[in-house]
């Protein structure tokens, strides 16, 4: 696994010492009104998916660090499909200190632009929640389309929320960061 170096960011491999926090950033619920999960995570579940994930292709799991080294989120690609050249990307801004800092458009762009050009991949997708504006205004800026609504698709805290698929397409990808190191 690679260290992708952006503008303003740096994704390294997930590591055995960022579970507690991976663990304390989905457990938070400010951090979870964006997120559409369920599942309360516990560090030793948690300990145990790390050790599978080793050996698992359908997935890759990055840390967020600053150029410091100060580690602020997680992102990845989960449910690869190599077959199809698709996958489904996902970004956690846990430390509180960098909201609101445009990071979430630098983090989505390096790590999309890295899997159309070394996973060789055509589509990125998501799913994301209705009611959170800010994403919305990340994913246009690197070129997501919406390409339709899941109604009702999800209980979040004991109620039913609709979710947006959205999709992009390698041709239509517009890299919002000027750096891009691969090391």
């Amino acid at each position: 696994m690679p260290r992708i170096i952006s503008d303003n960011i740096v994704l390294r491999p997930l590591e055995s010492r960022d579970l507690e926090n991976r663990v304390a950033w989905f457990n938070d619920p400010q951090v979870r009104q964006t997120l559409v999960v369920t599942e309360q995570f516990e560090i030793e579940k948690t300990r145990r998916w790390f050790e599978r994930l080793q050996s698992d292709r359908s997935r890759v799991e990055f840390a967020i660090d600053t150029p410091e080294g100060i580690t602020i989120g997680v992102t990845g690609l989960v449910g690869i499909e190599k077959e199809h050249a698709v996958a489904e990307c996902y970004c956690i801004i846990g430390n509180r200190d960098y909201w609101g800092k445009k990071l979430g458009t630098e983090i989505h762009s390096a790590l999309i632009q890295w899997a159309f050009e070394v996973l060789g991949l055509v589509k990125i997708r998501a799913d994301i929640r209705t009611n959170n504006p800010a994403i919305f205004r990340v994913v246009e800026k690197l070129g997501f389309k919406i390409e339709g609504t899941l109604r009702q698709e999800k209980v979040v805290s004991g109620q039913r929320i609709d979710l947006n698929r959205i999709g992009l397409l390698r041709s239509e990808f517009t890299p919002t960061h000027k750096r891009f190191e691969i090391q």
